[in-house]
């Protein structure tokens, strides 16, 4: 069964050229590798081919309030916006991009409902893993445990980290997410990014006229 038939009947996914697939599982691999250089040949070719790689166009919805996260995303290219609902409004959590595990943690882990809504900002391609295949793997291969903690560690360290922030002035924020994730930078459309920093666009637009004004 195709879990995105009806964002393709939309044109909300596209399949993703073939010549495209392997550097997308290179650079995954390169990142498993840098968590656990031991990596079986076995265990590489039972991800491969349990995986399955799919674009999903700017603006299409990777996962919508209520819906479980049924996948857990490699993202190769491209930038997504994870947003939750705050008082009757949505609120931007955070970005994720190429490089990154794209997820909606508690719904993924729960498997419940999401409380978060996960938008792709720009032509994004992922590699996918279902819930079920993963949990297969997992069972199958002690090394991807590893491989699954360290993630889990990387990411508990960030958010962790990122928490700080709010202690810090919009403008200390808007420097730190740039400093700690460059790749974000000039590519977070205004409406988003002032959404997570928990300002108005004015007050953004002032902010970066400073950091012009400094440079």
């Amino acid at each position: 069964m195709n879990p995105w038939r009806y964002l393709a009947a939309k044109g909300d996914v596209e399949e993703i050229p073939f010549e495209i697939v392997g550097p997308m599982f290179s650079e995954m691999f390169q990142l498993f590798k840098a968590l656990h250089p031991q990596i079986s040949e076995s265990l590489m070719q039972e991800i491969h081919d349990r995986c399955r790689p799919v674009r999903f166009k700017k603006k299409s919805l990777i996962l919508d309030y209520g819906e479980t996260c049924g996948h857990v995303f490699f993202a190769a290219r491209g930038l997504v916006r994870a947003i939750f609902q705050r008082e009757g409004m949505e609120q931007t959590c955070w970005f994720m991009g190429e490089g990154d595990i794209v997820i909606a943690v508690e719904s993924f882990y729960s498997q419940q409902p999401s409380l978060e809504r996960l938008v792709a900002m720009e032509d994004t391609d992922c590699i996918a893993l279902s819930w079920d295949d993963l949990q297969v793997i997992y069972q199958k291969h002690v090394d991807f445990n590893i491989i699954g903690r360290k993630l889990t560690e990387l990411y508990y360290r960030q958010a962790i980290e990122r928490t700080k922030w709010v202690c810090l002035s919009a403008k200390e924020r808007y420097d730190a997410l740039f400093k700690d994730y460059p790749k974000f930078l000039n590519r977070v459309p205004d409406v988003a990014l002032a959404s997570y920093l928990g300002i108005g666009k004015s007050y953004l637009s002032k902010i970066r006229a400073d950091v012009h004004f400094q440079k």
